[in-house]
């Protein structure tokens, strides 16, 4: 009985989502319908709400008025008030602001990595939720909204992947439960470096192409709706550029870890860690990754909060 009652469960989750029809900005997800109607896409002044991790409702950073601190011989700091931590290995100056908009770049050899690091080349630039390790529980659901631009001089690494999203459950050595992964050549038959795969390793790895390979200076509008949860009452559904390309009822949290853990955005280019994996960037010329994001939006929502399993997409689609 247990078990029906969560298939009905996760069903209305999709029929709620689905079939709004009151509202000119309901998402239809269809599967004949992929593309979001272009007038929910409306300008707007961006105003900083945030909050912490485990706090509910809409939490909005605008990168304008928010302070990157410094910081010295240490993987981050805490910024916009503790709401959100910068993760980076090891130079601490690749995150930082260019206007409006969040900087992410790394050089592997430059600067030298310090004796403080555990690192020997640089590899990581992320932002993140905090508090770390949140532990969300199953049934809490979260939308995640934001652009992604690719930098001007962006060129593609055919021998090195590479993550610009993930959630993270917090366990030393596990894998994130979901990612959106830029691949490498040979990765995956038939699809070619550079293109852009949803990862949600809570399904037992599941891999899902895209068909998006963005170039260099080419912005994608992310949205990103998780319910946290098992085979039967997880949900995880992604958009780029309004376009549907994900949408399953699913496992969304790890059986022996069954939370959902903190978000992450940036860059976070492992094989850049060992000599290997940056020597064989440098063979084809690649020195750097850069790339930059708008303002984050955000709802983190648990069973019996206003709006919980409703139609939030317009709330964090990028204006």
């Amino acid at each position: 009985m247990k078990d029906c009652l969560s298939v009905v469960w996760i069903v209305l989750i999709l029929w709620q989502i689905s079939c709004n029809s009151n509202s000119t900005d309901a998402v239809n997800i269809d599967e004949g319908i992929d593309e979001i109607p272009a007038e929910i896409h409306r300008p707007t002044d961006c105003v900083t709400q945030g909050g912490k991790a485990a706090d509910t409702g809409l939490k909005v950073w605008c990168w304008g008025d928010i302070t990157i601190p410094e910081y010295f011989e240490d993987n981050g700091i805490e910024f916009s008030n503790g709401e959100l931590y910068i993760d980076s290995e090891c130079y601490e100056k690749q995150v930082s602001k260019a206007g409006d908009q969040l900087k992410f770049r790394i050089n592997p050899t430059e600067p030298d990595v310090g004796s403080w690091c555990s690192r020997d080349y640089n590899m990581r630039a992320e932002i993140r939720t905090a508090p770390w390790d949140i532990r969300h529980a199953k049934g809490i659901e979260e939308w995640f909204g934001w652009s992604y631009t690719f930098g001007d001089d962006y060129v593609i690494d055919r021998n090195n992947q590479w993550l610009f999203f993930q959630v993270h459950p917090g366990i030393e050595g596990a894998s994130p439960q979901t990612e959106l992964m830029v691949i490498k050549d040979g990765q995956f038959n038939g699809h070619d470096a550079g293109e852009i795969y949803i990862v949600n390793a809570a399904n037992g790895n599941e891999y899902h192409p895209t068909g998006i390979t963005p170039k260099a200076g080419e912005k994608l509008d992310i949205v990103v709706h998780a319910v946290w949860g098992d085979a039967s009452t997880g949900l995880l559904q992604v958009w780029i550029n309004g376009k549907r390309l994900y949408n399953k009822q699913v496992a969304t949290v790890y059986e022996a870890y069954p939370w959902g853990g903190n978000a992450k955005w940036g860059i976070y280019k492992w094989p850049w860690a060992e000599s290997n994996g940056v020597q064989q960037s440098l063979q084809l010329g690649i020195t750097h990754l850069e790339t930059y994001m708008g303002p984050l939006r955000m709802i983190t929502l648990r069973p019996g909060d206003l709006g919980y399993l409703g139609n939030s997409y317009s709330k964090v689609t990028p204006r």
